[in-house]
């Protein structure tokens, strides 16, 4: 086995070993806050959108200077500090006794997180070009499933132990999975002294000054705000689809993990299809087919209907990432490929900033379903965006 084989198969097991662990309690916020004394529906979607968005306020400005650090100091240290730094932040969350400690310690968590970005820069480095697309499809698939894995287990720990202990389970997750990046992946990395770097300004205008690249990074917002808008409401959507009280949060991890069954299998064959027939058209086709998937979300009268609308979401979804990410990594130096991973990896953090605030204001003020219709046309507006914007293929 190649060296970059193993560092794909390492970093695929640390990375779903750490988001099992970071997607346990998510779905169940609300429900949480509820319980340690959030009271009123409006009040628990406005606290339950801000707690949410926390940590991504703070990550999305520091992911562009961890990244930069990783082309500096080595990808592999970095991947580590963030796994340890969101182990430590889970481990005080887990004494939180009201609202605000938990909103003060997410934000703890947003300074310390930031794998992702220096896990992509230290594959798309390692691996053979004609193999990035298929590489990096497989390395998301590994957040994506466990994003499925973790609110299904995270469901299951809620029904038999309550919410609390399930923050030391994710503490003990992200630490497993900093042990295995120390004890498996290999860097190869030489830190070349007279070697320029950019700073983060020449980062930030290579990309915006690349008309590809602006909007490539403007989609990436548009597409995680549209996804995370309705992600803290979930459980509440459940609830309201007049679902079992018995079996709300066991059912909320089913929804919540179906999307992700279905991203992870299709990850990489997206990736591989993007390989053969183009990157630009396997985006075009993803958008289109999000599209489709999620205005019925709005409509759905049981909980069943929205399980199929939300498996078919997840298939076209995992087509979306991984192709930004090729794209990206086509398109720069491998010496600053971690800054500019960062500046994506922050446009996607600014998304998952936005949403939830914004939706816990919107779904306040006008419902849950409006949430689902206003998620349904920010995607119809990126997949028309997205063709008008760039012509030809990539």
């Amino acid at each position: 086995m190649e060296l970059w084989q193993k560092n794909l198969y390492s970093l695929w097991f640390a990375q779903l070993i750490a988001m099992i662990g970071l997607s346990l309690i998510i779905p169940f916020l609300p429900l949480y806050l509820r319980e340690i004394g959030v009271t009123g529906k409006e009040a628990l979607k406005i606290w339950s959108g801000l707690i949410f968005s926390a940590p991504f306020m703070v990550s999305a400005f520091l992911q562009p200077l961890w990244g930069m650090l990783g082309d500096r100091r080595g990808r592999k240290p970095m991947v580590v500090r963030a796994m340890l730094g969101l182990a430590l932040a889970n481990f005080l969350m887990g004494f939180a006794q009201t609202p605000s400690q938990v909103l003060i310690l997410r934000f703890l968590q947003g300074s310390l997180a930031g794998f992702v970005a220096p896990s992509l820069a230290l594959m798309a480095s390692s691996a053979p070009r004609e193999k990035t697309g298929q590489a990096l499809g497989t390395l998301q698939s590994s957040l994506v499933t466990g994003m499925i894995i973790g609110p299904l287990l995270g469901g299951v720990l809620a029904h038999f132990m309550g919410y609390r202990p399930i923050f030391f389970w994710t503490a003990f997750f992200c630490l497993a999975g900093a042990i295995l990046v120390m004890r498996l992946v290999k860097e190869d990395f030489v830190r070349k002294e007279k070697e320029k770097r950019a700073t983060l300004g020449e980062n930030l205008r290579f990309v915006f000054r690349s008309p590809e690249l602006r909007v490539l990074v403007m989609l990436m917002v548009l597409i995680q705000f549209s996804i995370v808008i309705v992600a803290p409401f979930l459980s509440l959507y459940v609830e309201y689809l007049k679902f079992s009280p018995e079996y709300i949060g066991l059912m909320t991890g089913v929804v919540f993990g179906i999307a992700g069954v279905a991203n992870a299998i299709t990850a990489p064959l997206w990736g591989k299809r993007a390989d053969r027939m183009g990157y630009r058209k396997v985006l075009r086709h993803s958008l289109v087919g999000i599209s489709l998937f999620s205005l019925p979300q709005a409509f759905v009268t049981n909980v069943y209907q929205l399980l199929i609308l939300r498996a078919g979401l997840g298939a076209f979804g995992s087509g979306v990432i991984p192709t930004v990410n090729t794209i990206v990594q086509r398109s720069t130096a491998e010496k600053d490929r971690g800054g500019i991973y960062g500046i994506f990896q922050s446009a996607l953090l600014v998304g998952n900033m936005t949403g939830p605030l914004i939706g816990g204001i919107l779904s306040a003020s006008l419902g849950l379903r409006w949430i689902f219709l206003i998620n349904a046309a920010i995607f119809i507006l990126a997949a028309v965006w997205e063709r008008k914007a760039i012509r030809g293929n990539t």
